[in-house]
C-alpha cells in the first residue's frame, strides 16, 4: 500500500516503506540498509526513525542493480553516484561511465550467446544420443553437420 504526501505544489509524490521497497525490488532490508550507508542511495529520508522510500529511490535501486547485474564493481556505481550528485557538470563523466558499461555489457552478451549455443549443441547432442542408444558420436565433424541440418543453425566448436 502505497503512502501519499502532500507537497507545496498540487503535485502528490509516491513514498513507500523498506518493506514495500524490499517486495519490489526483491531486495532485502539488509542489502537496502547496506547500499544506503555505502553510499549508493542517497537522500533516503526517515519519518519518525523510519526510511522513507520516493519514486526517485526506486529508480536509483533499479539503476544499482542494473549496474550491479552487469558486473560493475560496487565502487564504480559509488562512484557514479557521487558524479551523478553533483549534478550537471558530470554529464560527460558519467556519459563515458555509461558507454564503458555499454561496451563491456554488449561483450558479455556475445560470450553468453555463444555459451548458450554451445549448451543448446550439447542439449541436442545428448537428446540424440540417449534416443538413439549412443554414448558419443565418434565423428565430430558429421555430427555437427548432422546437428546443423536438424537445428538449422551454423554452430561450430
Amino acid at each position: 500500500m502505497r503512502v501519499m504526501k502532500a507537497e507545496s505544489s498540487k503535485k502528490r509524490e509516491a513514498e513507500y516503506s523498506i518493506s514495500q521497497v524490499c517486495a519490489q525490488t526483491g531486495f532485502s532490508a539488509d542489502t537496502l540498509r547496506y547500499y544506503e550507508k555505502s553510499g549508493l542511495l542517497p537522500g533516503i529520508s526517515r519519518r519518525s526513525g523510519r526510511r522513507v522510500y520516493t519514486e526517485e529511490n526506486l529508480r536509483a535501486i533499479k539503476l544499482v542493480d542494473c549496474l550491479k547485474k552487469t558486473g560493475m564493481p560496487l565502487a564504480e556505481i559509488s562512484a557514479f553516484v557521487r558524479l551523478s550528485m553533483q549534478g550537471d557538470r558530470t554529464v560527460r563523466k558519467r556519459l563515458e561511465m555509461m558507454r564503458k558499461r555499454a561496451v563491456a555489457v554488449g561483450k558479455m552478451m556475445k560470450e553468453m550467446q555463444a555459451c548458450a549455443d554451445y549448451i543448446d549443441f550439447k542439449v541436442w547432442y545428448y537428446e540424440t544420443a540417449a534416443k538413439e542408444g549412443i554414448a558419443t558420436h565418434k565423428d565430430i565433424e558429421k555430427t555437427l553437420e548432422r546437428y546443423r541440418r536438424e537445428s538449422g543453425r551454423d554452430f561450430n566448436l
